[in-house]
Parts: C-alpha cells; sequence; structure tokens
C-alpha cells in the first residue's frame, strides 16, 4: 500500500480531534457554558470567534514552520497544547478565563489541524488529490457524527468540565502516538514520488519543471484558456507569497471560503440550541447534528471525488447550493423529520467546503506552494469567519429567535457562488507539474 494512505488516516484522526473536539462538541457544550458564564449566547459565542481568529491568524507563522522545518513535530507541539487547553476549559469560571482557555486550545488545534493535516495530503497526492484530500476530512465530519451525542451524554452523567478532562486524555492517547509513528513531511522524504507513481533515490531531487507547450501551456497560463462555463486564463503559479497574492484566485478563493466557513460555522453552532428552543430534548438536538455530520462526512468524500474528474468550480458551486437549501428549510420547518432532512441536505453540502478549498488551491498555487498560500490565506478569512457565530447570538439575544440571521446565511451562500464565476483556474485533468 502506498505510504501516503497511512499520512491520510492520521490526517483523518488529527482532524477528527482538533475539528471535532473543538468545534463539533460546541453546540452540545453551548447551553452549559452560557448558563454557567452569564446568560448571554453572544457572549459564549464570541468565544468560537476567539477559538476561529487565534487559529486563523496563526497561519502565515504556522505555514513557515511546516515548510522549514518537521511536520510531525509541529503536530506533536499541537497535540500537548490541545490537551492543556482542554483541562484549562475545565477550571474556568468566567468569560474572560473562558476566552483565554479556547485561545491556548486553539493554538493546539490549528498545529494539527487542517492546515498541517492539508498541507500533508497535497505534499503526497497529486492526480487523487481531491479524493485523498475528501478521505482526510472526513475526520471532521465523522467527529461530528460521534462526538455531539457523546459530548451531550458526558455533560448530562458527568458535568461539561468532566467533559473537557475527557476530551483532554483521550486527546494524548489517541493522536501523539500515531503522528510520531507515521508523520512524514512529503514522499522524497521516503524515496517516493506523489500518489507513488514511481519510486526515486533519497538523494534525488524532484525534477525541474519545463517550459510547457501546447494545451500544456494553456494550463500554466501561458496562453489563454478558452471555452466551457468559465474562460478566464490561469495565471502563472508564483514562488513567493507576495506572488500568490498578486494572483486573483488568492483573494477570490478566500472570499469564496470565508463567507462559506461565516455561515456553516453558525449554523453548526446554533443548531442544537435552535432544535432545543423548538422543544426538542437535548438527545434529539444532538441527532440532528450527527446527521449534517454523517452527510457531511459522505460529502466529502463525494465532492473530493467530484474534483478529480470536474472543474473544481462547479463542485464548489454545488456545495454551496446544497447548503443554501439546506438553510432555508431550516427556516420553514418546526416539525423533527423536517430538521432531520435539513440537516442531511446541509449537511451534504457542507462537507465539500474543506477538501474544495485545498483542491482550488492546489489547482491554482501547486503542491509547493501550497501551505504558504493556505497559511497566507487564513487571516484574510477571518473577518468574515468569526462574525457568523456571534452575529447569530446576537440575533437571538435581541429577537428571541434565529430566523433573521438564517435568511442573512442563505445570502451569504448566493454571493459566494456569483464570486466563483471570477475565479481562474486551469481545467480539469490538464494541469500539468509545473510546481
Amino acid at each position: 500500500m502506498f505510504y501516503g494512505w497511512k499520512i491520510v488516516a492520521v490526517c483523518f484522526l488529527t482532524l477528527f480531534v482538533s475539528v471535532g473536539f473543538g468545534f463539533y462538541s460546541f453546540g452540545a457544550f453551548f447551553k452549559a457554558l452560557a448558563e454557567e458564564l452569564g446568560g448571554s449566547r453572544f457572549g459564549v459565542g464570541l468565544g468560537l470567534s476567539v477559538f476561529t481568529a487565534t487559529s486563523g491568524l496563526l497561519g502565515p507563522i504556522l505555514a513557515r514552520a511546516l515548510e522549514r522545518g518537521s511536520i510531525r513535530n509541529v503536530m506533536s507541539t499541537g497535540v500537548l497544547l490541545l490537551c492543556a487547553g482542554f483541562l484549562a476549559l475545565s477550571r474556568i469560571d468566567s468569560l474572560g478565563q473562558f476566552y483565554i482557555a479556547l485561545g491556548a486550545l486553539a493554538v493546539g488545534a490549528a498545529l494539527i489541524g487542517s492546515l498541517p493535516s492539508s498541507t500533508l495530503v497535497v505534499n503526497w497526492f497529486e492526480r487523487r488529490r481531491g479524493t485523498a484530500l475528501g478521505i482526510a476530512t472526513m475526520g471532521i465530519s465523522v467527529s461530528g457524527i460521534v462526538m455531539a451525542p457523546v459530548a451531550t451524554a458526558l455533560i448530562q452523567r458527568l458535568g461539561w468540565r468532566t467533559g473537557f478532562v475527557v476530551y483532554a486524555v483521550l486527546t494524548v492517547m489517541l493522536v501523539l502516538p500515531a503522528v510520531r509513528a507515521i508523520v512524514v513531511n512529503r514522499p522524497e522524504d521516503r524515496g517516493l514520488r506523489p500518489d507513488g507513481d514511481a519510486a526515486m533515490s533519497r538523494t534525488a531531487l524532484p525534477p525541474q519543471p519545463r517550459r510547457a507547450t501546447g494545451r500544456a501551456a494553456k494550463v500554466a497560463g501561458e496562453l489563454p484558456a478558452t471555452g466551457g462555463a468559465y474562460a478566464l486564463s490561469p495565471p502563472p503559479r508564483p514562488t513567493t507569497t507576495a506572488g500568490a497574492m498578486r494572483q486573483r484566485s488568492f483573494w477570490v478563493i478566500a472570499l469564496v471560503v470565508s463567507l462559506n466557513f461565516c455561515a456553516n460555522g453558525a449554523l453548526l453552532t446554533h443548531l442544537i440550541p435552535h432544535a432545543t428552543d423548538l422543544g426538542y430534548r437535548p438527545a434529539l438536538a444532538a441527532l440532528v447534528l450527527s446527521v449534517v455530520a454523517t452527510l457531511g462526512a459522505a460529502g466529502k468524500l463525494l465532492f473530493g471525488w467530484i474534483s478529480d474528474h470536474v472543474d473544481v468550480r462547479s463542485a464548489m458551486a454545488l456545495s454551496a447550493v446544497l447548503q443554501t437549501a439546506g438553510v432555508l428549510l431550516v427556516l420553514v420547518v418546526d416539525s423533527y423529520p423536517g430538521l432531520l432532512l435539513a440537516g442531511a441536505i446541509y449537511g451534504l453540502g457542507m462537507g465539500g467546503l474543506v477538501p474544495l478549498w485545498g483542491a482550488m488551491i492546489g489547482a491554482a498555487f501547486g503542491r509547493l506552494a501550497f501551505s504558504r498560500v493556505m497559511g497566507a490565506m487564513s487571516p484574510f478569512i477571518l473577518p468574515l469567519q468569526v462574525a457568523g457565530v456571534p452575529y447569530a447570538g446576537w440575533v437571538f439575544d435581541t429577537t428571541g429567535h434565529y430566523a433573521p440571521a438564517f435568511r442573512v446565511f442563505a445570502g451569504v451562500y448566493a454571493l459566494s457562488i456569483a464570486a466563483l464565476l471570477f475565479l481562474p483556474l486551469p481545467p480539469p485533468n490538464t494541469t500539468t507539474n509545473v510546481d
């Protein structure tokens, strides 16, 4: 078996823990935290923005560390910091302490989360990149399937403080041994090539790029691309962060991703409170989020596969359309079967976001520039990304329900679909290795 699939398995695990423990579980802890810390859903929702902002601001620094050092060591440090953050959360008794503990937790989650995991997968795969990213990021959704009801049960039986202690112990026991045993920066470090295509000696260097001609030149941006729904010519791939930031692709991808993160972060956080507000028991409300996560897992695999075979912009548009449909359905249903259906539609679309983000960056900038581009992009995604959760909490505190916020989020998804029309990328299945 190609060693890259072991890398995918570890990334599945790290995303399960970093995003699932720290994000999907947040909805289950939300009401207990709000009651403990003063009763404001806005105040607790703002904590998730602190978590997200801290992770995002680390992006450029983390990207530099991933390029220049050992990803294994970076991720090992993250495991220990994540454990410390959960232990700190178990001891808080004020909003200020809550924000500080979440900040520490965010640093650990970032060091084992989406950026290092996506960098590893992109380093190890080219032709099957979308599929590999889809499988790895399924860890996020599988965690949502498992952890929402588990977190609810932990809170009911042991209390939310003990629940965070359990998370700390599981983080060290599950993740640290796997990271230390398996993580390797790139296939060349083991004498391999991406996708396992051909072996090479440990001392051999990757082949130097050659000037493309004909159709390959069109893909590399040397000749204009024509035809199809998207007729924008992709620019040459940059060699520096500054070069990437001068390209339209950088800013359009950042806008599309930030709009989607803004809306889905809020929906995932407030869906359990919304369901309980409709009168459903916490266990039933958590099951709605589990349905979202189950279909999200399927969506990650589906959209990862789709991005390997069709224009990634079309895949991203379909993802956003499904999320829009799910949000609109949440607005109009109050029956439990209706909530489950809305969660299923929403989850299927939402599942595509993370693998498609990686696929868009990989298509636009190549694998050698991947970590620096994703890292540089993270701070620019933050303003919209962090706004969704506290905005929905503020709307609830002001109006007593979530409907106005959910309508806004439907519009946010529509705006992200329109932005894709301005994204220049090479067509699928025609890229050459210009890394």
